[in-house]
């Protein structure tokens, strides 16, 4: 059944030829060779790889199973569009204008306005000084990264503390307590990167349900029983239910 052209250009983003000859060439294998153990005749394959030819499903399961490789590999979009993503700086600062008052002593606007998901996070980091608040200590799972841009920076990590001068960086475990502050009156601002476990989208979202799950079960069982109110009861319950009651005793 021929292809429609549409569809084949819409293809062509996936660019499943080029993958499977890279995978090919990694191996430094031959197309007589890959026919060999595929089953597949070095003319299909051939045409697979120069884009004259839109594989079935079952083709690639066997050129898959060859390279040990999943199926998908040969169904990402590496279409430039889905792997760039520019923010200008009007955008960004329309966003840190439109920001709500900081949180734990740090106002964070994010950099990358793109869409998707982001193996990390980047902000324009605003510190408050420690007479304004400053940082509350706080833990969060994966891994940050500050470079100070302007003025100095005290931080606390675990049970060390250290200060940061214009231009100096750290990097350190986000799940270990910490807390910042601007050491002088002014503000001290910073580029902070915040990175995640290699988790997916869906896995992370099972977390967040897991995690308000569990605290709503903490609090269930940390909180005593409520108190018995027979007299709101009493007014709630109609007279046939009440006397039903009464007839049962």
């Amino acid at each position: 059944m021929p292809v429609p052209d549409s569809l084949r250009l819409e293809l062509r983003h996936y660019m499943i030829g080029q993958k499977m000859k890279a995978l090919r060439l990694r191996r430094s294998m031959g197309l007589l060779q890959l026919g060999q153990r595929t089953g597949l005749s070095p003319a299909l394959l051939s045409k697979i790889e120069n884009g004259k030819l839109v594989p079935t499903v079952p083709t690639l399961l066997r050129v898959a199973m060859v390279f040990d490789v999943p199926l998908e590999h040969f169904f990402r979009n590496e279409h430039r569009h889905h792997i760039l993503s520019i923010t200008r700086r009007d955008e960004w600062e329309q966003q840190r204008e439109k920001a709500a008052a900081p949180e734990q002593g740090c106002s964070l606007t994010s950099l990358d306005l793109g869409r998707g998901e982001r193996k990390f996070q980047t902000y324009f980091a605003e510190f408050l000084p420690a007479a304004d608040g400053g940082s509350t200590p706080h833990l969060h799972q994966g891994f940050e990264f500050i470079h100070v841009l302007t003025g100095s920076l005290r931080l606390i990590v675990g049970g060390d503390e250290m200060l940061l001068q214009c231009g100096d960086s750290i990097y350190f475990d986000s799940s270990l307590r910490h807390a910042y502050s601007s050491v002088s009156d002014e503000k001290c601002t910073g580029l902070m990167v915040l990175a995640h476990p290699e988790w997916n989208l869906s896995e992370r979202r099972m977390e967040r349900l897991e995690g308000v799950h569990a605290f709503r079960r903490r609090n269930a069982m940390n909180q005593p029983p409520p108190p018995e109110q027979p007299e709101i009861l009493q007014k709630n319950v109609s007279p046939r239910a009440k006397n039903s009651v009464q007839d049962s005793v």
